[in-house]
């Protein structure tokens, strides 16, 4: 097996990028776009800016405003009917995962109506297909700093029916272009700031372990990940005393897709155990629900990735083993705020379906070592009261 690494993406990062919009648009050809965003983003002023530079260079610009939290495949359908009345040649998504997400899967179901499901990880046997037909390209304008989805071919999508979270992938789904700028997220209040942080630091530190690392060890992902792990390390506590600090406001942008491509050799426990909490309580808290489980998962695989731990015992300025390790990580989700599963409104009578859930996915499937459900329950339990 080889380490593959391929990404199309043109990624520019740093204060005011984002004003290069309009422009690239304009150079690409785009006539017409479709705008995807959420109204708590419309609200904070940052999309309407993006809208007047668009229109200003003669850019028809639609609307889609309904982008909720998890999207729901409800969402996407309303969207690409959207998309289907208004036939734009471009889509531009402006806010958090939940938009990017919901951006490419509505260019995917509008160019290619009723595959959406044909693409789903955790129901195809984990392949990765391409579409029928070309997706129109995909400009993004991320206003938070960790789902890295800005460099990611996937969207995560909900399906209420089946209770799960779908991660529905292919190539295609790459952005064209990438514009983060960190002074849209400077306006993060701090618990999405600590949330969406976390979050990309549940990305670096399961990418350390997920399956195919540990199968196929790569130094190129290992830095990707370690590197975002030292920014999150540095930088989250500074953003969240002081939103306005620039210098913690990029070093997050740049972890948030620095962690996703340190987690190309996929995610773990955190994740499975937060998208479980996720489908079957419907809490939409992404960050704070893949935290809630991280130390656990750290000790539990700590056997196969020794020289990743004493790396992160040195950040942590702890020892060098797993258990050392667990507390050093626990100890910084309190610096950060993470709330116990209890605060975030889980029912613990639902620990069995929830542990059952977190064995469904494709997190579970390639883990070197797989947790029982029983294991899981005690997870949850610790983590319900917050240890």
């Amino acid at each position: 097996m080889f380490y593959d690494f391929d990404i199309p993406v043109r990624i520019v990062v740093g204060e005011g990028c984002s004003a290069q919009l309009a422009e690239s648009l304009s150079t690409a050809g785009a006539k017409k776009v479709l705008c995807v965003y959420d109204k708590g983003v419309e609200d904070a002023g940052l999309v309407t800016p993006f809208i007047e530079s668009m229109e200003a260079s003669d850019i028809e610009v639609a609307r889609f405003d309904k982008v909720v939290p998890d999207p729901p495949m409800e969402v996407v359908e309303v969207g690409t009917d959207v998309a289907e009345k208004e036939k734009p040649d471009a889509f531009v998504a402006v806010g958090g995962g939940s938009s990017i997400d919901t951006a490419k899967a509505v260019n995917a179901n509008y160019t290619n109506r009723g595959t959406l499901k044909d693409h789903a990880l955790n129901l195809n046997g984990m392949q990765i297909l391409p579409y029928d037909n070309p997706l129109k390209p995909l400009y993004v304008l991320p206003t938070t700093a960790g789902t890295g989805s800005e460099v990611s071919p996937t969207a995560v999508v909900t399906d209420k029916e089946l209770k799960l979270k779908l991660s529905i992938a292919s190539r295609d789904h790459y952005p064209k272009v990438a514009l983060i700028d960190p002074a849209l997220m400077v306006g993060m209040p701090p618990p999405i700031t600590a949330s969406t942080g976390l979050d990309a630091f549940s990305h670096a530190v399961e990418g350390l372990m997920g399956g195919l690392a540990v199968l196929i060890p790569s130094p190129m992902r290992l830095s990707f990940a370690m590197t975002a792990i030292e920014q999150v390390l540095e930088c989250l506590p500074v953003a969240l005393e002081d939103g306005a600090n620039m210098k913690a406001r990029t070093g997050m942008a740049y972890s948030a897709f620095m962690s996703l491509l340190g987690a190309y050799g996929g995610l773990s426990f955190g994740h499975a155990v937060g998208h479980a909490i996720g489908e079957v309580c419907e809490i939409h808290n992404h960050g704070f629900l893949c935290s809630s489980v991280i130390p656990q998962t750290v000790e539990y695989l700590a056997e196969f990735i020794p020289d990743q731990i004493s790396r992160l015992a040195s950040l942590l300025k702890v020892n060098a083993d797993g258990a050392s390790v667990k507390q050093g990580l626990r100890g910084f989700y309190r610096k950060c705020g993470l709330p116990s599963l209890k605060e975030m409104g889980m029912d613990l009578s639902m620990a069995k379906e929830i542990a059952h859930h977190a064995t469904l996915g494709q997190y579970y499937l390639i883990a070197p070592k797989k947790p029982s459900e029983e294991e899981f329950v005690q997870w949850l339990e610790e983590a319900y009261e917050g240890s």
